[in-house]
């Protein structure tokens, strides 16, 4: 499906629903339908005074010493788990494409440019991937690891990259130790159905350990002091008793190959407050805005052309940095992590959240405040700044060019990590 394509069925849905919408303005039909139309024209059609190009003056790493590293996405390529239950030839690009706005300024779709759209399980496009993002800054790629007792998913680009030893980028993993499940869709019914059961018996530390060992003995994986960093997004995915076993043994383990253990990172997804020594972690990663403080400015929709299905949150962003959410102190080691967005409306349809109305000039701001926050906390060895994502199209979090923004994002990253007055 190509971009006219797609906004001709947005055009479509527009006047199919205007009609039943009326009554949710105070507006007539004839000047909603109007404003509604110049609104959705603008968006998706006049995109160059958004619209920046690409840099032709790389960044020099060597002078930078705020290491940016990115979360990146695997699911972009054809498995036979989601063939089975998302139908043939299934992958993320299904539902970026498929997208739709749900209210008036509502960005959607956001379409890619430059890397297109890409299949992982060949290689080539991660040296475009990486080029890009060795261009504008990023010093490294945090690969989502499906990691099961009995097989690992969506691993074939991380195995592409551990194979190709000149991608010559730092990289770490974040295991993703959940149950794979079916809540994706465009009805706005999202049962939760599981497709693959997490959980991690006795016998299974070792099975983690003997895959992971191969990653961490790569001279491109991310360590601090000599450990091994490994994310695990779900601080209590299992008991407490369970998690501090597992992450003992993978300690011991790890310093009879001659490391000195393993920095163990979680985040704050859904839990609030980490108890990080009652598990055993060594520092959390604030991951998910749209379940933290930063997630409690929302903006109210009345007054607009609003889809009546709609049942979403939208947050509103500005509101949250001039609060300071973003900055908040833990009374554990905490990474920061900032995004160029967020809207999972791909995934969720009528029940997504939405950071309304992101902009590259916000993310620069949220960027300098979190460099700086960092920069006061952190020694010059452990200036990590997490940037979620890379690409997560389907939730409107990417770093990667769009349509409408083109290498905006990127280029705020790189104006910030020159920047004296943020980088000294």
């Amino acid at each position: 499906m190509n971009k006219e394509m797609i906004f001709a069925f947005v055009k479509r849905f527009v006047q199919r629903t205007i009609n039943v919408c009326v009554w949710k303005v105070k507006n007539s039909s004839y000047e909603l339908k109007a404003k509604h139309i110049d609104w959705l024209n603008d968006e998706n059609f006049n995109r160059e005074k958004d619209f920046v190009p690409i840099t032709d003056k790389p960044v020099d790493r060597d002078k930078i010493d705020t290491k940016t590293i990115a979360f990146y996405l695997p699911q972009f390529y054809e498995t036979d788990l989601n063939n089975k239950y998302f139908g043939k030839g299934f992958m993320e690009w299904y539902n970026v494409s498929a997208c739709i706005p749900q209210f008036t300024g509502h960005y959607q779709p956001q379409l890619p440019v430059d890397v297109g759209f890409y299949d992982l399980s060949h290689p080539d496009i991660m040296y475009r991937q990486v080029e890009l993002a060795k261009m504008y800054g990023i010093y490294g790629f945090c690969f989502y690891y499906y990691w099961y007792s009995d097989e690992t998913l969506l691993e074939k680009p991380i195995i592409n990259f551990l194979n190709n030893k000149d991608l010559d980028m730092p990289f770490c993993l974040m295991w993703v130790n959940g149950d794979w499940t079916k809540t994706w869709g465009t009805n706005g019914k999202h049962e939760r159905e599981i497709i693959k059961k997490m959980e991690l018996s006795d016998t299974d530390d070792e099975k983690f350990f003997n895959d992971t060992l191969k990653y961490f003995q790569d001279d491109r994986y991310i360590k601090i002091n000599n450990k091994p960093v490994l994310m695990i997004i779900k601080s209590r995915g299992f008991s407490a008793e369970r998690t501090k076993k597992f992450i003992q043994y993978l300690d011991k383990r790890s310093k009879e190959y001659g490391f000195d253990g393993i920095h163990f990172m979680t985040t704050n997804v859904g839990y609030g407050e980490i108890d990080t020594d009652g598990l055993g972690f060594d520092s959390v990663v604030e991951f998910e805005q749209t379940t933290s403080k930063m997630a409690t400015s929302l903006l109210d929709l009345s007054g607009r052309f609003v889809n009546p299905h709609f049942k979403g949150r939208v947050i509103d962003i500005k509101t949250s940095l001039d609060k300071g959410y973003h900055l908040i102190d833990h009374n554990y080691k905490t990474f920061k992590c900032l995004s160029p967005g967020w809207d999972n409306s791909a995934r969720k349809a009528y029940s997504g959240s939405v950071v309304y109305q992101m902009t590259p000039d916000d993310f620069e701001r949220w960027l300098k405040d979190v460099i700086k926050w960092t920069k006061e906390r952190h020694s010059k060895d452990e200036q990590f700044v997490f940037i979620n994502a890379w690409n997560e199209w389907a939730e409107g979090a990417h770093l990667e060019p769009d349509q409408k923004y083109g290498y905006a994002y990127l280029q705020k990253l790189k104006d910030c990590l020159e920047d004296k007055q943020c980088e000294d």
